[in-house]
Order: structure tokens, then sequence, then C-alpha cells
């Protein structure tokens, strides 16, 4: 019964090592990428006093991690919009709302062998593509990884928006 028990422990805790170190390397990685030589962050982020708009979906497990993140790493002055709410009154100052931060979701399709009638199958593949929209330039500034791993992006985009603004303050 306790090689049992030790067997289980030690298989959970290697799951559980290898689900983190998978989310580790995603932003140790996105860190690296996410920069101004990468076409990633405008290099005069953070000169202006402007309001940096986060959209929301409405779907409360995207919408914690987004909110856990930027009010974490990033710490100038930011918002909260749903994608519905961009082009609304209240945000049509671009001057003061010039940064929007998005994601699109993207699709791959891949094909593989498998146990099926027609001998393969086809898989969709869902990923995000974040990025920085400069709505007074329209300018889009992409992140050059794409992750199913959208929390450890997301932060990983929020502490270099915050580094460089810092930077050019």
């Amino acid at each position: 019964m306790k090689l049992t028990t030790f067997i289980l422990k030690t298989f959970l805790i290697t799951i559980l090592f290898i689900c983190t170190s998978c989310g580790a390397y995603v932003k140790m990685r996105a860190i690296s990428k996410i920069t101004v030589e990468n076409d990633a962050i405008p290099p005069d982020f953070g000169t202006e006093e402007t309001i940096l708009l986060c959209v929301i979906t409405g779907k409360k497990g995207y919408d914690k991690y987004m909110k856990k993140h930027v009010s974490n790493e990033y710490h100038g002055k930011y918002e909260f919009v749903m994608r519905k709410d961009i082009n609304s009154d209240k945000y049509q100052n671009t001057s003061k709302y010039k940064y929007l931060f998005d994601f699109e979701k993207l699709q791959y399709k891949t094909t593989h062998s498998a146990d099926t009638p027609s001998g393969f199958e086809t898989i969709t593949i869902t990923t995000a593509s974040y990025y920085l929209f400069d709505r007074d330039e329209n300018i889009t500034y992409k992140c050059p990884n794409t992750s199913s791993y959208f929390s450890r992006i997301i932060q990983a985009y929020m502490i270099n928006l915050e580094n460089e603004r810092i930077k050019n303050q």
C-alpha cells in the first residue's frame, strides 16, 4: 500500500513539474522576444501620459488572467474594456487612450496518420497572437510568438511593457 502511494505521489509531482515548466519556458521565451527590436513594443512607449486599454472578453477564465497580470506587472495607467466597447464615445480620444492590448485567435489544421477509415485525422490547434495597437498612428506591434499558454504571454508582455515604460520616462 505504501509503495502504491509513493508511486502515485511521484507521478503527480512529475506531471505538475512538466506542466509548470512548460509555462515557465513559454514565459521566458516570450520575455526575450517581446521587445522593441522585434517590433512588439513601440520604441517611444511610456514617453507620453496615456491609458493602456486592455481587452477583456467576458469569459471568466480568460479575464481573470488578463486582470491579474496587468495589475501585477504593469504600473502605468490602464483600463479594461470589452472589445465591443472600444469604439464607444468614451474611448474616442486616441491621445488619451493611445494603445490597445488585444489578441487574435489563430487556428492551424494539421493532418496525421491515424486509425480511421481514411487512414488520417485532421486536428485543429488554436493559439493566440497578442499585439499592441497604436490607435493614434494606426500601427500594430505584434508579439513574435503564439501560444496556447495565453496567461504566460500576457504576463511577459506586461513585464516588458512596464520595463519599456520605466526606461522611457
